[in-house]
């Protein structure tokens, strides 16, 4: 793995940490803990050039900052004989009664995971923290010739990328943004989730090059800044925080009383931009990311399609059918199974019991389908209660307040008897149905969330309910582990490390309209793995509506595939769609998905433009191995030409690879130096049509 971390004695006490050669180190300086230098050499930085006055994280309590004046009670490292090696460092504050642990751990491919721990030493005084960034630091400091380079190349010196989008349904838009010189440039989430962007950045130095990537494991609001440290002297260095936000006390700590910082995830590289992001993944999949059973995910079929939450039980098994029919795997009964007829889901859940819908319950339902040969998965908004349910009705209390008013829908599960529900509502209703698939929503938008009295405070309910949902689905995770568990949170809205580092699968949106659909999981494949990615076709949320059938196939060969509404019944259905269905499910099974959880993804269109999505998309999924290959060609809309050269990165040169391509099954055999220098040429002579080819080595 190519990992190491070695504890340093002069000029200071620090520590070093070896990712692939990512080297990032830390000193204990005049009671701090300092980020010294991170760079991507494999050679460390002479100690005098080191930065001296860089602060690795800030601290406040009580609004009281305390990134200084600490002492070091206990360093130790960890893991050596493992390939995770790191550090659990120990410090107490000499002015609060407060002490800071700090596990950092070098996972390899040029990335570091950091976790944090606070606790309250006092005997008798309850502390509130104000705010905490985890993790802060200055990188690429440039002295040489800058501002004639700058000049020469017309640049600023650095820049960063992210989902610029924030609304919903707008998830993936990945743009760069200049850093202006002496100018500090933030983004956050504002909404009590991670929003319908997601806290994860990557950095570039336009003059020098290299990438920096970093993500925080948050499920509540959050921000990331960067400010270009340009000195008119001729130097300049990138500097960074990131950091879960909320109003302050953002959690009350009782006297002995501990809590988790957000975990944060961080790394460097100058390979080039491919290269980061196989990186990333690699480091997400080894490090962070779950996988459930033999870890191949199962191709979903979710009822809402035509019949919505007004289902009933032969119904389902229609529907059923229609999911055996096409070789779905898993059926998914979806919101409006624990509701009477006639009420609206959003306005009952809570009451997780069947209703009159379902006067047999879902036993026959989920028989049925484990007789067509399917898994079953059941749809709970676990973390809501709607206004006409008889939870609400009896449990007034178990709402976040704001402002001294309730809020709708919204359980605050900082409230241990809450939480408790919560936790024990989970277990039920996974061991009642022997669940194959647990699908948590949350379409819930709690803002600056509540307040609960503490203390003579006002706590805000965010932090704790994160600790809480977390703690639940460790177990959860730790109680089954061969259960698949599916995170929505009206589509995009926590598609942090934080939930989808603890589920299975991940939705990415809830927009599955072309063109939109494409440049969302194009942009969200930067972020995350595709497979942990979910993405939909039939007419469930209008995305059927537009472009070819086969366009939606192909974008659901590069992702976690989801049907829904293909057909009111089988009687019904359209023949040709079937046929389609079943070829492009076929190939997904036989020739994707056994690659798919390693395959080295390249973003041949990192950024697309436009309200929409504009031009061209082309994405590439190659086996580690090189032996085979997927790629999307999308044309989307406001393309210029009608021709896109496709010229394959991961393809080795010295092999020849047989090439399928889709629609027409058209089969041709070249080397794959031909498919690299020369590519293929795809032409396609209307908007929302694609190309899908698969690449096979041959010799």
């Amino acid at each position: 793995m190519n990992t190491k971390v070695t504890a340093l004695d002069a000029p200071q006490k620090g520590w070093r940490y070896h990712s692939g050669t990512t080297l990032y180190t830390e000193r204990f300086r005049d009671g701090r803990l300092i980020a010294a230098s991170l760079q991507a050499t494999g050679i460390p930085v002479y100690a005098r050039d080191e930065d001296a006055g860089i602060p690795a994280f800030d601290l406040q309590i009580d609004g009281e900052s305390l990134y200084f004046g600490w002492e070091l009670a206990d360093s130790a490292l960890t893991g050596t004989d493992s390939a995770t090696p790191g550090t659990r460092l120990v410090l107490r504050h000499t002015l609060k009664p407060v002490e800071l642990e700090i596990v950092t751990i070098a996972g390899g491919d040029g990335f570091l995971r950091r976790r944090m721990r606070l606790t309250n030493t006092s005997p008798t005084l309850t502390l509130g923290l104000t705010s905490v960034s985890p993790l802060t630091g200055q990188i690429w400091p440039l002295v040489d010739n800058l501002r004639e380079n700058l000049h020469e190349s017309g640049e600023l010196p650095y820049k960063v990328g992210r989902m610029m989008d924030v609304d919903w349904g707008t998830e993936g838009n990945f743009q760069w943004q200049d850093v202006p010189l002496s100018t500090e440039i933030a983004f956050n989430a504002k909404t009590g989730r991670s929003g319908h962007s997601t806290p994860f950045v990557i950095a570039h130095n336009n003059s020098q090059g290299g990438y920096f990537v970093t993500s925080l494991a948050w499920s509540a609001n959050w921000r990331m800044s960067f400010t270009c440290n340009y000195s008119r002297g001729g130097s300049a260095g990138l500097m960074f925080a990131v950091a879960p936000t909320g109003p302050a006390p953002m959690r009350m700590l009782a006297p002995g009383e501990s809590t988790d910082i957000p975990e944060v995830h961080f790394g460097l590289n100058y390979t080039g931009f491919d290269d980061t992001i196989q990186c990333w993944h690699r480091y997400l999949r080894r490090n962070v990311l779950q996988k459930a059973g033999n870890g191949l995910q199962p191709i979903i079929y979710n009822h809402w399609g035509f019949m919505e939450h007004e289902m009933t039980e032969p119904g389902l098994i229609k529907e059923i059918d229609i999911a055996a029919e096409i070789g779905a795997e898993l059926f998914m009964v979806d919101a409006g199974w624990y509701a009477d007829a006639n009420t609206p889901w959003g306005e009952t859940s809570g009451d997780w019991q069947t209703g009159n819908r379902l006067p047999n319950d879902l036993f026959p339902v989920f028989a049925h389908a484990r007789a067509k040969g399917l898994k079953c998965g059941l749809w709970v908004e676990i973390e809501s209660a709607g206004k006409e349910s008889k939870l609400a009705k009896d449990h007034p209390d178990w709402f976040i307040t704001r402002y001294g008013a309730p809020v709708q829908r919204v359980l605050d599960l900082a409230k241990p008897v809450v939480r408790d529900y919560v936790e024990a509502t989970i277990f039920r209703l996974i061991e009642k149905y022997q669940l194959d698939m647990f699908r948590l929503d949350y379409n819930l938008t709690p803002w600056d969330g509540g307040f609960n009295p503490c203390d003579g405070r006002q706590e805000n309910t965010l932090w704790r309910h994160n600790e809480a949902i977390y703690a639940i689905f460790d177990k959860v995770r730790q109680r089954y582990p061969d259960l698949q568990l599916e995170n929505c949170s009206s589509g995009g809205g926590r598609t942090d490390l934080g939930m989808v580092g603890r589920f299975t699968t991940t939705w990415i949106s809830d927009w599955m309209r072309m063109p939109r659909t494409v440049r969302i999981l194009n942009g969200m494949s930067l972020a995350l793995p595709p497979e942990y990615l979910d993405r939909l076709y039939g007419c469930c949320m209008a995305g059927s509506y537009r472009g070819s059938a086969e366009i939606h196939l192909h974008l659901l060969m590069l992702c976690h595939p989801t049907v829904s509404g293909l057909t009111p019944t089988l009687a019904e259905a359209n023949p040709e769609l079937l046929r389609l269905v079943k070829k492009y499910f076929a190939i997904y099974k036989n020739f994707i998905r056994p690659f798919h959880r390693d395959a080295l993804i390249y973003h041949h269109t990192p950024t697309i433009a436009g309200a929409d999505a504009s031009g061209w998309c082309a994405l590439e999924h190659v086996a580690a191995d090189r032996s085979r290959a997927v790629a999307g060609v999308f044309r989307l809309v406001n393309a210029r030409e009608d021709t896109f050269v496709m010229r394959f990165r991961g393809l080795d040169p010295a092999r020849t690879y047989r090439v399928t391509s889709e629609p027409g099954s058209l089969v041709a055999t070249t080397s794959g130096f031909t498919l690299q220098e020369e590519g293929l040429k795809i032409r396609l002579d209307t908007p929302l049509t694609s190309r899908l080819l698969l690449c096979e080595a041959v010799g």
